[in-house]
């Protein structure tokens, strides 16, 4: 079994009944780029921790900075896959639109899918997805939550307990709305299905014989999905052909272009965040350069020799130069790590990262042991410390609300939640802690801490 590329592009719109014929100039690809910049979503990540938490510095990256940079790279290395794949399988067509595809048109896909990558993630980082793991585990454990216990199946409550951006964020692209409308973003199902890292919901009990075929998987390692959209995503992955991997669960292989998006990602946070750790003075610029200049002189016949940085006398210019150039260079070994393993991608076999199958493996994984350091830093350490306090604050107290929701300071608390996150004593408890985790994971940064200061009494909140 082969996946097929005329049913893993299509312009078919998730939410949307009929197709839209073209009005613009835009390819429905690049209108889903449009829909993903112009969201909300899309603003917040301004205010959300990269490595360094709530970075005071404009040199710093933050999620928003990241994303555009990722979905750049993506741009890139999704053009040059989609001239080996035009090249290798001929012309193909969107099923949906029976427009011709392009190398152009699936370089936009793969942008919008990593612009879109981390809109799921909740305030403090990956230090915020671990507050919700840590809560439920305890919540679960606490005698006086039986009845949650009782009413959530096994799956559901694992929803809570492996808490992951990437399910909030397919939820976002395709669930939630402010206004009540159905779809999300309405983004394209080639997007949505470029943008799901991990296919599958939150328990995998069996996998079926092709899924036996590749037992060691990366993508089962988190959760893709909550059990809120297992129906949205099953829908999506018919339509594309993913070929499924359980017969009792609900598990997909990947959507070729999830490899390229991965890939982006890898490139733009592992090389960046040696140059934010460099501006903040945690590594010294000839570290630096010792670290990105074995990458950046892999191109054989660049006509740019590296030498000539050498001669910068800015400092962080230079590190800039050897960054820009390792960049290139790996969006190359990217391209060709997914030509070398096309095959076992199509077959759904291959399931692993595809910078683990660069030319510059050793390199690229020495410049991520050092990054991973950073994570180590005192102020780094302390700050998501903090964010973690609040995360948790913020579940108790609105947890707190519905189990005391006739008392009024509860239904005014409850009252004042944007419409879509409100409950009251007759709503599902899957949906009562959903609702909860969905409001808070959606805050910034600033808004938590300053939220949860007027809520503790630690702020005042201004009466205008």
């Amino acid at each position: 079994m082969k996946l097929d590329w005329n049913k893993l592009i299509t312009a078919k719109r998730f939410g949307a009944s009929t197709y839209h014929l073209k009005t613009d100039a835009r390819t429905e690809f690049e209108r889903d780029l449009d829909r993903i910049i112009f969201s909300s979503p899309f603003r917040r990540l301004k205010d959300k921790t990269q490595v360094f938490p709530v970075p005071k510095s404009d040199f710093v990256h933050n999620r928003l900075t990241h994303s555009i940079e990722v979905s750049s790279i993506g741009r890139s290395i999704g053009k040059l896959a989609g001239e080996f794949i035009l090249k290798k399988e001929g012309e193909i067509y969107d099923n949906e639109g029976n427009e011709l595809i392009t190398a152009t048109t699936i370089g936009h896909i793969v942008a919008a899918a990593c612009l879109a990558h981390d809109i799921g993630n909740p305030p403090f980082g990956h230090s915020g997805e671990q507050s919700f793991r840590v809560f439920f585990k305890k919540f679960f454990a606490q005698r006086d939550n039986e009845d949650f216990l009782n009413e959530l199946s096994q799956k559901e409550r694992r929803d809570f307990l492996e808490f992951e951006g990437n399910a909030e964020g397919f939820r976002i692209l395709t669930n939630d709305h402010p206004s009540g409308q159905q779809g999300g973003l309405k983004l394209t199902y080639s997007t949505l299905g470029a943008f799901t890292k991990y296919p599958k919901e939150s328990i995998i009990e069996n996998l079926n014989s092709r899924g036996e075929l590749t037992p060691k998987r990366r993508s089962k390692k988190k959760v893709g999905f909550f059990q809120s959209e297992r129906s949205i995503f099953e829908e999506i992955a018919n339509d594309l052909g993913l070929i499924r991997l359980s017969d009792s669960d609900r598990y997909w292989c990947r959507h070729p272009l999830s490899f390229l998006v991965e890939a982006a990602d890898n490139i733009t946070y592992t090389l960046m965040d040696i140059e934010d750790g460099h501006k903040l003075k945690l590594i010294q610029t000839e570290d630096v350069v010792n670290l990105l200049k074995p990458i950046a002189n892999s191109l054989p016949d660049d006509p740019c020799p590296i030498e000539e940085f050498d001669r910068i006398e800015n400092e962080d210019e230079r590190v800039g130069a050897y960054r820009a150039k390792a960049i290139n260079a790996l969006i190359f070994q990217a391209e060709k790590a997914f030509e070398d393993n096309y095959d076992g991608i199509m077959s759904g076999t291959y399931d692993s990262e595809l910078t683990e199958s660069i030319r510059s493996k050793e390199d690229f994984e020495k410049i991520s042991d050092r990054t991973n350091k950073f994570f180590q830093n005192e102020k780094v350490v302390e700050i998501e410390f903090a964010g973690m306090h609040v995360v948790s604050g913020l579940l108790s107290i609105y947890l707190d609300a519905y189990r005391n929701i006739e008392e009024k300071y509860a239904k005014n608390l409850i009252g004042n939640l944007p419409k879509q996150f409100q409950f009251d004593s007759s709503t599902r408890k899957y949906d009562v802690l959903l609702k909860i985790s969905t409001f808070i994971s959606r805050m910034t940064d600033n808004y938590a801490l300053d939220f949860y200061r007027k809520l503790t009494g630690h702020k005042l909140p201004e009466i205008i």
